[in-house]
């Protein structure tokens, strides 16, 4: 016996949809023409776009050029005057280490200069002299700076 209030389902009065069994075939948007003029009128556009942009790119890259160009000898004369303050803090602190030491000479390694300057001309100091009283890690950070760039 089936329990009390159940019911049987039953198709609907009339039955049910026929099922669709055969291809529906796509409304067609664009043909061919107008699809290939749409993408010739988007293609001529970007490279209007493109021709404009690199133009002002140029002349950006130009003026950084220029500004780099002319701010180059301040950049050098800091650095080098940095590098003289450099020198001197190196000289007097060799002043102040040997100035126990009777006959110590600055600038001199047993009394013979450590340069030999015949023509007056610049020589460049080995980084070890030049970072003599520096922490080894400074020297390493500030001599190896390219490989963070």
């Amino acid at each position: 016996m089936a329990p009390k209030g159940y019911k049987q389902e039953m198709p609907p009065p009339g039955g049910y949809q026929d099922i669709e069994w055969a291809k529906k075939v796509a409304k067609k948007k664009l043909g061919g023409i107008a699809t290939f003029g749409l993408f010739s009128a988007f293609t001529g556009a970007m490279w209007a776009i493109y021709y404009f942009d690199r133009k002002r790119q140029r002349k950006e890259e130009l003026e950084m050029r220029d500004a780099r160009i002319a701010i180059t000898p301040l950049i050098v004369a800091e650095q080098q005057r940095m590098m003289l303050k450099q020198f001197r803090a190196n000289r007097d602190e060799e002043n102040e280490l040997m100035k126990d030491v009777e006959g110590w000479k600055t600038g001199t390694l047993w009394g013979e200069p450590v340069y030999n300057n015949v023509r007056d001309r610049w020589i460049w100091p080995a980084t070890e002299e030049y970072f003599a009283h520096c922490p080894y890690w400074e020297k390493f950070n500030i001599t190896n700076d390219g490989l963070n760039h």
